[in-house]
């Protein structure tokens, strides 16, 4: 048995230990070889309710050299449709070793990596030693609470940084900074948090204005969706089935990418009788240069001979959750009845290294992080390091996840030079994103070439032909 802090127990199964991926998707040609994938088949092209992807046959045109052709399922300015990404996708998997459920790892009572996998509709689990390093590819995560950043991505990680902020004032915060640790051990929430405040003195919390304003956030997330039970969401609730998009016939989506212009299409698509406003500081020029971006214009918007059904308010950042009065929520001078972010995505680690993270810290050891290149400084992943108790354990992580450095790991300016290494490798202007489809498939074999000539390269920064010179 293995738990959630990783302490030593006996271990579930004496297996031959394996090479493994968890996680797979779009970044399966990273799948080393000979090597157990686990995924749980959940992912966008298999369940998501938009028919289409964003892009066409030619925008996808590198898919071929990987064995799908776009141009067999759609006319060169059709979009694709999801079903042939999904079967080919699967032939994928299948050309190994594959479990269709989800994985965790930890350590055993030898403190030997392992991992406990869940297969799915399985009631019981299945534990086995792993060998080598594995790869995870995690997909997207999640979607953040509009009024939150990257950095501040959850209630936990708020708080944390609060308390932070508190010890750092010295022995005047030591009351404060003992009675918010007070609080969160007894499983406060962001109410209770903020009314703690309202009984702290205003100076101590003058650094600490980020992580505050993060808390409120989070405690009017939370008041909305008790308010309007089903109204409010994440855009990827929309995309995947899990919010009915009949909920309410009027939306806002907050948020300018294409995971903005996918709920939107979800919520057409599923409620013949819904009006969305789509509300963003701007529209993102990739999201600008997809064939989803010009299908719902000329179907949904006034302005290009649509139904009307559609409107785009560009030139307000969406903010903290308002619900009025009403019960309706407002944003960018809009009212509606359900509300969708899509604002952004988490900086945070892998679900499936948790423990390990645990275990590392708790026993007085780090976690730290290293970016991962080929020798022609082409972007990979990044390889994490959990140290402790003199070992050390590493897992590496590629695909769309891997364009979002954990906030807890890496620095948020190593975390900017990603992102505009990203914009460079892939431009805007050619419609796809490095967390699209044919850049996490590239990304994925060249990680396993790198592998297969010894040829992957750790880095703590971004190289510097990366960072632009002005």
């Amino acid at each position: 048995m293995i738990t959630d802090a990783g302490e030593p127990t006996m271990n579930d199964n004496a297996q031959r230990p394996v090479t493994l991926m968890i996680g797979g998707g779009a970044a399966a040609p990273a799948r080393p070889a000979g090597a157990l994938l686990v995924d749980d088949r959940g992912g966008l092209y298999h369940r998501g309710v938009v028919a289409d992807l964003a892009h066409t046959p030619d925008q996808l045109r590198g898919l071929v050299g990987y064995g799908l052709d776009p141009y067999a399922y759609a006319a060169p300015a059709q979009r694709v449709p999801a079903a042939a990404v999904a079967m080919w996708l699967d032939r994928l998997a299948a050309s190994g070793p594959v479990v269709d459920g989800t994985a965790e790892l930890a350590l055993d009572r030898e403190r030997r990596l392992v991992a406990a996998i869940h297969p799915a509709g399985a009631a019981d689990r299945v534990v086995l030693d792993v060998e080598g390093i594995p790869t995870l590819a995690p997909g997207l995560p999640p979607q953040l609470v509009p009024g939150t950043g990257p950095e501040l991505h959850s209630f936990d990680w708020a708080a944390g940084q609060l308390l932070a902020d508190l010890v750092r004032t010295g022995p005047v915060g030591n009351g404060a900074a003992t009675a918010l640790v007070d609080l969160l051990n007894r499983q406060g929430g962001p109410a209770d948090v903020l009314a703690l405040l309202d009984h702290v003195d205003p100076q101590l919390l003058a650094r600490a204005t980020a992580p505050i304003e993060a808390i409120r956030a989070f405690a009017g997330y939370l008041r909305a969706g008790e308010s309007a039970p089903g109204r409010l969401c994440f855009g990827d609730a929309l995309v995947y089935g899990r919010v009915a998009a009949t909920a309410a016939d009027s939306w806002i989506v907050a948020g300018g990418g294409d995971h903005a212009l996918a709920a939107a299409e979800a919520v057409l698509i599923g409620n013949p009788a819904a009006r969305v406003t789509l509300v963003a500081g701007e529209m993102e020029p990739a999201a600008l240069g997809t064939a989803r971006y010009l299908d719902l214009w000329r179907r949904h918007t006034a302005a290009g001979g649509g139904d009307g059904r559609l409107e785009f308010r560009t030139g307000v950042e969406p903010g903290p959750i308002v619900l009025t009065a009403s019960g309706r929520f407002a944003e960018g001078g809009v009212e509606a009845d359900g509300y969708a972010a899509s604002i952004g995505r988490a900086r945070r680690l892998p679900l499936a290294v948790g423990r390990l993270a645990r275990w590392a810290r708790q026993a007085g050891g780090q976690v730290t992080g290293t970016l991962l290149f080929d020798t022609d400084l082409q972007y990979l992943g990044y390889r994490l390091h959990f140290a402790a108790e003199g070992l050390l354990h590493q897992v590496d992580v590629t695909g769309a996840a891997s364009w979002f450095l954990p906030a807890d790991v890496f620095p948020a300016e190593e975390a900017r030079r990603v992102e505009l290494m990203g914009r460079r490798a892939v431009p805007p202007e050619s419609g796809i994103t490095p967390t699209d489809l044919l850049p996490v498939v590239e990304q994925g074999a060249r990680l396993a070439a790198a592998r297969g000539q010894w040829a992957v390269r750790e880095s703590a920064t971004v190289p510097e032909r990366w960072v632009p010179s002005y």
